[in-house]
């Protein structure tokens, strides 16, 4: 009969089973593993005890054939042991181990060497000495060598004898017994030299033995003071002269068997229980997965909603709760603002500093915001370094208040490490219910005085009307038009001419664009070059310009013209672009211009925006034999230190110093002071805006180097300007 056990008790049941599972693996693993881990320390051990058992086998066979060289000389002289002497001194001399050697005729000690310390045993009759006496019987029974031992002696030490039966010959070849030659020698120095007791300082236990087959016994001549670890123990067998000897090898391994065992046993123990434990969460928690399930569920759902960087709410927040809210506030005939802002060249910092950077200083700019901003208002990342302030229940004065003080905070000094940033914001408004009751409407008007914001300086706010869409409409297609502009050749190069005050020679000339409107007709660039910088077109209409120089410069040398040098003005954004040297470089292997006859007009304030960078760019432009002049010189604030720090030709006077030159002597001072100034730095100097005789003449007592201006000539096109004379005195 199957009987179904409750839920609760069949959670516990099946991880018990896994766990006395677990734990019999676990002891069948450590067993096994222990097994191993003998086998392979006898293997090593059995290594050991061989070359152990080889080493004692060459020194005690030798040791015992030197009774049997004694007893051949003995047999050869037919019992003359006149020479014993020096046979047995040249026998010591030559094999180690030996204490003493011994001759005894009849069985009768009669002659040791060396005698000193060992007299008492002269006259010791081997034959009837009852230690002796069976063994030394035995050896002339049966003819052979054998071994007596192990003797300690009186001085300390284990020896052990080895007796050879001597027979002489006599007239008839018949053998005779004569006596012995015996040898005593020191097994401890024996062991000493085959270094087995260096394997007892390492932990071994040692044991040496003979095995006598006629009584079945065995002779211990030496032992270790530890017993053999019957686990461990490995036996090598010695095979001498006497018979054969065993050498006996073992060592402790019962403490590394206890940690393994410990070990395996830990581990098999955790094992067991998260084993057991996994199954117990698996088998008893599906309802708390399943919470754990819809937890994350919620989580991944708030964090689509909320902006990881920041954690502000994020765009699909604002599209997916806002229409309820703006319904909400609609039926509660409340007023309110949608203010999207975003941070002025915060692009710089990425890109100067590193996005790393930049993204700590959006949190701090987010934190900010979120504290300083009125309770029920949200604050809203939409994306990059856009932000949005979405203001319920609020005047139009509440709404000012609120941007004004966005725009303090914002400007505030912020700190990341080391660094200082100040930055600076352009916001703009849009009303509801006034302007729209719809979210993208509103994100869109907002978008649009955000953009008016930008266009009158920035670092302002600015609130949506009708009027700044059209205007806006009206904008977008004016950039379109200079985009067709530039890609249709509308624009028109003209120049103006330059020339030298003291040969009063044309040598230069100020390239200066115009647009040709096909409704409009001419266009000066003080209307259209702004629309360039705001709309990023500035780059490719700079690079036209360039390009347009260098043809009219392959025009004229194709002409027969006289050379002459074109200076092009360069905008920041021209001067930071990493394309620009590359770029001219193309263009002068490509018409095959001289690069000294380009020179490139820079304004102070242009290299305000990274002096270092600029710095190293017009180094690599004058490389290619380009001369550089600061344009507009005396109206920025740092020319000095500018002029000892950059690789400038040329500097060119502001004409706002050279218009009123007659009347104001201040102007006339500081046009003499920078003339002077600049001949100190090998600089020379061009005056713009000379429109008066006396202008010039002043200007030539000042010697300044160059000159341009209405006086001579307006910007002029490209026919008229081939065709001027090339002496200004013609002119004047």
């Amino acid at each position: 009969m199957y009987i179904r056990l409750p839920e609760d008790i069949r959670g516990f049941t099946i991880p018990a089973f896994a766990f006395v599972f677990v734990v019999l693996i676990g002891t069948y693993v450590n067993n096994l593993s222990n097994n191993n881990f003998i086998q392979s320390q006898k293997i090593l051990l059995s290594g050991t005890a061989r070359s152990q058992a080889s080493d004692l086998e060459r020194s005690l066979s030798l040791a015992f054939t030197s009774t049997q060289i004694l007893a051949h000389q003995i047999e050869v002289e037919k019992g003359d042991t006149s020479h014993f002497q020096s046979y047995a001194k040249n026998i010591m001399e030559s094999i180690g181990g030996i204490k003493n050697i011994q001759l005894a005729p009849n069985g009768v000690i009669e002659n040791i060497y060396p005698l000193a310390g060992n007299e008492n045993a002269i006259g010791l009759n081997i034959l009837q000495h009852p230690k002796y006496r069976e063994a030394a019987r035995l050896a002339i029974t049966e003819r052979r060598m054998i071994a007596v031992g192990p003797v300690g002696l009186v001085q300390g030490g284990t020896a052990v004898i080895g007796r050879t039966p001597i027979f002489v010959s006599d007239n008839t070849d018949s053998q005779t017994f004569w006596g012995f030659a015996s040898a005593l020698i020191m097994l401890d120095d024996l062991l000493k030299d085959t270094g087995i007791f260096e394997l007892e300082n390492d932990g071994y236990s040692i044991m040496l033995e003979r095995h006598n087959d006629t009584t079945d016994q065995a002779t211990t001549f030496y032992k270790s003071k530890t017993e053999l670890d019957p686990i461990t123990s490995v036996y090598s067998e010695i095979t001498l002269p006497t018979g054969s000897w065993k050498l006996g090898l073992s060592i402790d391994i019962q403490k590394p068997l206890m940690i393994r065992s410990v070990l395996i046993l830990f581990i098999t123990f955790a094992i067991a229980v998260l084993v057991s434990l996994s199954i117990y969460l698996m088998s008893i928690r599906p309802k708390q997965l399943q919470q754990e399930v819809e937890k994350k569920t919620r989580e991944l759902k708030d964090l689509a909603y909320n902006d990881p960087l920041t954690g502000l709410p994020n765009r699909r927040y604002l599209n997916n709760t806002m229409p309820n809210k703006l319904k909400s506030v609609i039926e509660n005939n409340q007023h309110g603002a949608f203010i999207y802002f975003d941070l002025d060249n915060f692009k710089s910092i990425n890109d100067s500093i590193g996005h790393d950077i930049g993204d700590i200083v959006l949190q701090k700019v987010a934190e900010r915001l979120s504290q300083n901003c009125r309770i029920g208002d949200q604050v809203i990342r939409l994306g990059g370094d856009e932000f949005a302030i979405i203001i319920y229940d609020a005047t139009i004065e509440d709404i000012k208040t609120t941007t004004k003080a966005i725009l303090v905070n914002t400007q505030k000094i912020l700190r990341v490490d080391h660094r200082e940033f100040k930055l600076s914001t352009s916001l703009g408004i849009t009303l509801f219910p006034e302007h729209s009751q719809n979210i993208l409407e509103l994100m869109r008007f907002a978008d649009v005085a955000l953009y008016e914001a930008k266009r009158r300086g920035k670092n302002q706010f600015v609130i949506f009307d009708r009027d700044m869409q059209t205007k806006l409409i009206e904008h977008q297609q004016e950039e379109l038009a200079l985009a067709r502009a530039i890609k249709e050749h509308q624009l028109e190069l003209h120049y103006q001419p330059q020339f030298d005050l003291s040969s009063s020679k044309v040598i230069s000339a100020e390239t200066l664009v115009r647009w040709i409107h096909p409704e409009k007709g001419l266009i000066l660039p003080d209307l259209f070059i702004p629309m360039a910088e705001q709309s990023g077109q500035i780059l490719e209409l700079g690079n036209y310009v360039i390009r347009e120089s260098f043809e009219y410069l392959k025009r004229r040398n194709d002409q027969g013209l006289p050379p002459i040098t074109l200076h092009i003005n360069l905008s920041s954004l021209q001067l930071s672009d990493l394309n620009l040297v590359p770029y001219v470089t193309e263009l002068i292997n490509t018409y095959q211009i001289p690069g000294h006859y380009i020179g490139f007009e820079i304004t102070e304030t242009t290299l305000l925006t990274d002096l270092q960078h600029a710095k190293a760019t017009l180094n690599k432009l004058k490389a290619l034999g380009i001369s550089i002049a600061i344009d507009d010189f005396g109206t920025g604030f740092s020319s000095l230190g500018q002029l000892k720090n950059l690789p400038v030709d040329l500097i060119k006077i502001d004409r706002s110093f050279v218009q009123d030159l007659e009347n104001d002597l201040d102007d006339k001072m500081i046009v003499e002071a920078i003339i002077a100034m600049a001949h100190k730095l090998n600089t020379k100097v061009i005056a713009e805006g000379i429109e008066t005789a006396e202008q010039l003449e002043m200007l030539k007592a000042f010697h300044c180097d160059l000159g341009q201006g209405y006086l001579i000539s307006r910007p002029i096109p490209e026919k008229q300007f081939n065709a001027f004379s090339n002496d200004i005195r013609t002119v004047v």
